[in-house]
């Protein structure tokens, strides 16, 4: 079984901070928002193995990240990211409406 080293982008960082702090501050939900984030995490860290499981998008929203960008998701958020070798880079976690072409 393949697997792969798994980083964060600044930008995703930056996402999940974001998320967090809404989460917290607008929902004053602090321990849903710790589980929430905790989900994403486990999400990404899945990733390790089955990063190339996931196909390559064909929406262009999520192609501006690179021309083999793949998505998964957890409930609500996107989880944009791209495949180096043998390194997954998480590009973006968005909220999954912001990267619907049906729209």
């Amino acid at each position: 079984m393949r697997t792969y080293q798994v980083r964060t982008s600044s930008q995703a960082d930056l996402d999940n901070e974001n998320l967090h702090s809404y989460i917290v501050e607008t929902c004053k939900s602090p321990q849903p928002s710790k589980n929430y984030i905790q989900g994403i995490y486990s999400q990404i860290v899945s990733l390790k193995y089955s990063a190339e499981s996931f196909p390559i998008s064909t929406r262009t929203s999520v192609l501006k990240y690179g021309f083999h960008a793949r998505c998964v998701y957890y409930k609500k958020m996107t989880i944009i990211y791209t495949v180096h070798k043998n390194i997954v880079l998480i590009q973006r976690v968005s909220p999954e409406h912001l990267y619907d072409e049906t729209i």
